[in-house]
């Protein structure tokens, strides 16, 4: 499972993500964000659909055609050009995602159930998570020199390798014996409940609030970081590297993160000032006109930004009992994705004006969102 995380994340075309939709498939960046947003929208339809594939048919059957899905979809993006196209290949795309999104956390999870190793589960799933992230960081670098000498298309094509191993990796896999599983809700009674608990549970509305809304709202320094170095003169051969700083950064936070809740002076104090950062970070953007500033400031972002996320799902699972925590979950995940359905398109209007109202925008609306917060220490002491 360490192996088919780490090749289903080589995302060669981190590199050169946005000059990849814009200089080589025509898009403008407007509509590069309308794709992203439809992207968000597949997901938020076929997250609680696909996960009846896991329990009908397996977790293994689900990973299969999620990985089939991934290399589907690249291999549409790899051949050819147009916004028609890029709408079916992020469908598919999206189908991946739903289709592994939980799940192969749940077959880690049922494997060491199985083995009597249950006690590994938390060091094994954040270990999981961390192939992930440092796949990116490994692959984006060579995506980015990759598009240098050989065109912005042949990252895209090189995922294929990986995601093909991955594939075959997956076949490989042997599916754990899960016992008697209830079914999974529809939707309806997903947001009928995760409606129900957050009307009558405050801290936990405060918690995701803040997560999501936070979250979002950095998580669009991913695709505005590169037409902004584009503007100050760097080339695509480096977009690769701050990608992987990006990421690295992300790391840096998280496994010491005792540590820089102490520095920032407790829990909530950070949780404050990782909103603040990121939020100060996005405002000084359009007055970095040196390359090397510009690239400090968007590896802080991420770092703070998207990071803090991690600690409040751990707050927020405090507050959940074990009967309503997948619908919940769910509910916190659903709204999450609507958001980035009305962010994305929003940020693509914005740049039409420029880049640096763009960063102006999502600064104030960070640091707007940091004021709104109502989490108390309270909600962070369960």
């Amino acid at each position: 499972m360490y192996l088919w995380r780490a090749l289903s994340m080589m995302h060669f075309f981190a590199g050169a993500l946005v000059p990849f939709f814009t200089d080589w498939g025509g898009l403008t960046l407007p509509q590069m964000f309308l794709l992203q947003a439809w992207f968000f929208a597949w997901i938020f339809l076929l997250e609680v659909p696909t996960g009846a594939v896991a329990d009908k048919f397996g977790r293994k059957t689900s990973l299969v055609c999620a990985n089939a899905c991934l290399l589907a979809a690249t291999a549409i993006y790899a051949t050819g050009k147009g916004l028609p196209r890029y709408l079916f290949a992020e469908l598919i795309w999206a189908a991946s995602s739903a289709l592994a999104s939980g799940t192969d956390e749940a077959m880690v999870y049922d494997s060491l159930k199985a083995a009597g190793d249950e006690s590994r589960s938390k060091e094994t799933l954040s270990r999981l998570a961390s192939f992930e992230i440092a796949a990116i960081a490994f692959a984006a670098p060579i995506g980015s020199l990759v598009a240098a000498r050989w065109g912005l298309r042949a990252p895209v094509a090189l995922m294929m390798v990986p995601f093909g191993l991955g594939l075959l990796v997956c076949l490989t896999l042997k599916e754990p014996p899960t016992g008697e599983e209830e079914a999974k809700p529809g939707y309806r009674e997903v947001l009928a409940r995760g409606v129900r608990y957050f009307a009558s549970h405050r801290p936990l509305r405060a918690l995701a609030f803040d997560s999501v809304t936070i979250w979002m709202l950095s998580f669009m320094t991913i695709w505005l970081f590169q037409p902004r170095l584009k503007e100050l003169g760097v080339g695509v051969g480096v977009y690769g590297f701050v990608t992987a700083g990006m990421t690295l950064s992300q790391i840096a936070v998280m496994s010491g993160i005792e540590r820089v809740e102490r520095f920032f002076g407790g829990t909530r104090r950070y949780l404050i000032w990782s909103a603040v950062i990121p939020g100060l970070a996005f405002l000084a953007l359009p007055f970095a006109r040196n390359p090397w500033a510009a690239c400090g400031l968007f590896v802080v972002i991420p770092a703070f930004g998207l990071s803090r996320s991690v600690l409040i799902s751990n707050h927020m699972n405090k507050h959940i009992g074990s009967a309503q925590r997948a619908t919940v979950l769910s509910t916190v995940g659903m709204g999450r994705q609507l958001m980035g359905i009305i962010v994305l398109p929003a940020v693509g209007l914005l740049t039409k004006l420029s880049l640096g109202w763009t960063f102006a925008a999502l600064g104030g609306a960070i640091l707007a969102c940091a004021w709104a917060s109502s989490v108390e220490e309270s909600h962070l002491s369960v």
